[in-house]
């Protein structure tokens, strides 16, 4: 078995995606993409099967979800306290949950005065169908399950470095926001926005389609329009306006972790996904926030093989979380 040949099984709200990884020294090679897109979890046994034939034998398979039953939360927590019972105690409490019904994992660290605790529930029923139809492919050794969120935050640890960051991943069905300090989970919100809906919001049914929209916003996006350009300010507000929805989210993180938690000041911000695409964004949401803002894009720090096809790559809907997923080491 080649320890350093790592396969990414990432698992969306309606697709799943392949990532075949080489390490290399210091360095990582795409040996392999693909992305299949499914209505009904029925036809998920078939993907597993087509994916299980394009793999090698043994490889080192790390699974990542976002799912909509399962539950993320964070708790704060004084250094002398139980885990373990608060976990499972203020989890019924605020979810009403049966605890028997899911499987509960948490990640436990220290910061500052208190513990931050990263809680995750799925349903049984929802782990035990994945479980059955992943175990029975012989060629996938499964490592690990886990959240699309651990897979980011390990990515943007090992390609930005540490330090008080906020993540702001969207993704053509969903966003979140992270935030990280020195790779441990400080924040983590799911919300209800994505990129098809930024899109939806400036589309309109008689003047321009979704694909214009989309064009407009790789083109113009939020550069701001000088004087001579006053044709462009009224293209450049209706994108702004529209992004405000989640710019509002990250102020309202920021002020939660800052005023209410007391935890310092972020460092910076990432943005991660198709937010990326929208023309000088990282400069719009510095200026918004006075910090530091970096595009994380990790098809320009990893190597790919000669036989990639681009035109997979710029059809993943989860590539960053795809190499998150991959990177992770074999305890």
């Amino acid at each position: 078995m080649d320890l350093n040949l790592r396969c990414s099984i990432v698992v969306g709200l309606s697709r799943i995606e392949v990532c075949l990884l080489k390490k290399k020294g210091k360095n990582y090679k795409v040996e392999s993409l693909a992305f299949y897109e499914f209505e009904d979890e029925k036809e998920i046994d078939g993907i597993v099967n087509n994916i299980s034939e394009h793999l090698p034998k043994d490889v080192l398979t790390n699974v990542s979800f976002k799912h909509s039953s399962i539950i993320e939360h964070i708790y704060f927590y004084s250094l002398k306290t139980d885990v373990r019972s608060n976990v499972y105690k203020d989890l019924k409490r605020d979810y009403e949950i049966e605890l028997k019904d899911y499987i509960i994992d948490y990640e436990d660290n220290e910061f500052a005065d208190r513990k931050i605790v990263y809680v995750v529930a799925m349903p049984k029923t929802v782990f035990d169908f994945y479980y059955k139809v992943l175990s029975s492919q012989k060629k996938l050794k499964l490592y690990s399950f886990e959240t699309h969120g651990s897979s980011l935050k390990r990515a943007v640890n090992e390609f930005e470095g540490g330090g008080y960051i906020l993540e702001c991943p969207i993704f053509e069905d969903y966003s979140s926001i992270l935030v990280c300090g020195d790779g441990k989970f400080l924040a983590q919100r799911n919300l209800r926005y994505s990129w098809r809906d930024l899109v939806n919001s400036l589309a309109t049914p008689d003047s321009i389609t979704d694909e214009e929209v989309e064009k407009l916003l790789e083109e113009k996006g939020l550069e701001e329009p000088s004087s001579e350009d006053q044709n462009d300010q009224p293209v450049y507000q209706n994108i702004s306006n529209a992004f405000d929805q989640f710019t509002i989210e990250i102020q309202r993180t920021i002020d939660y972790l800052t005023t209410v938690q007391k935890m310092g000041r972020v460092e910076r911000i990432i943005t991660i996904g198709k937010i990326n695409r929208i023309n000088k964004i990282d400069r719009y949401i510095s200026r918004l926030f006075s910090l530091e803002t970096v595009k994380f894009q990790p098809q320009k720090l990893v190597e790919f093989g000669d036989d990639i096809d681009f035109s997979i790559v710029g059809n993943m809907n989860y590539f960053e979380v795809c190499i998150g997923a991959a990177l992770k080491e074999v305890q």
